[in-house]
């Protein structure tokens, strides 16, 4: 599908996620059940996790922009040029999930920023990893198109060589995409 029918049909979706999500706080958790719950000593493979909608994604996302400190519209525009906010895309080069992170990123990155490793295939997981490395890179460049560098080629490349002339399209492409979140108040 081209990007910006995509587009199109995300921002009408997110209407929905507006209205869903408006009148619960972000920190909502589903009241447990009355019902008993049956116990099973049956062991079997972990099971495949159901594909997020991108409603799901979305929300996933903002909470995890929010407790970085980050405008939801930014994360929204970096997981949405990475996977289209589809948590089972893979890369060629191996990069995971909503946010694209890298196995080996995530071995390092987990501890440092969040303090404990992370799943890469569990959503929550991949888009808070996503969102610190986001707000370590900001915090460390002060600049939201460096850090958006950073994020696609490195720190130290960027540090070392500012934004590539390669990188130059996935930076301004995400910027223009942030942008136009903004204005739809996709964020929230």
């Amino acid at each position: 599908m081209p990007r910006f029918p995509r587009l199109a049909v995300a921002l009408a979706a997110s209407a929905t996620l507006i209205v869903l999500f408006a009148g619960q706080p972000a920190s909502a958790a589903p009241q447990p059940s009355t019902q008993p719950v049956l116990q099973t000593a049956v062991h079997r493979a972990a099971p495949v996790a159901a594909r997020l909608s991108a409603a799901q994604a979305r929300a996933i996302l903002i909470r995890a922009a929010r407790h970085h400190n980050l405008n939801p519209n930014f994360v929204l525009a970096v997981s949405y040029w990475e996977s289209g906010w589809n948590q089972a895309a893979r890369s060629r080069t191996g990069a995971v999930g909503l946010m694209q992170v890298e196995p080996y990123t995530a071995a390092w990155a987990g501890p440092r920023l969040l303090h404990h490793r992370v799943n890469l295939s569990n959503p929550v997981d991949n888009a808070e990893l996503g969102a610190a490395l986001l707000r370590s890179y900001l915090t460390q460049l002060r600049d939201p198109k460096l850090a958006l560098a950073a994020y696609y080629q490195g720190l130290t490349g960027v540090r070392k060589y500012g934004i590539y002339p390669s990188s130059r399209r996935y930076v301004d492409g995400i910027w223009r995409l942030r942008n136009r979140f903004q204005a739809a108040h996709l964020g929230g």
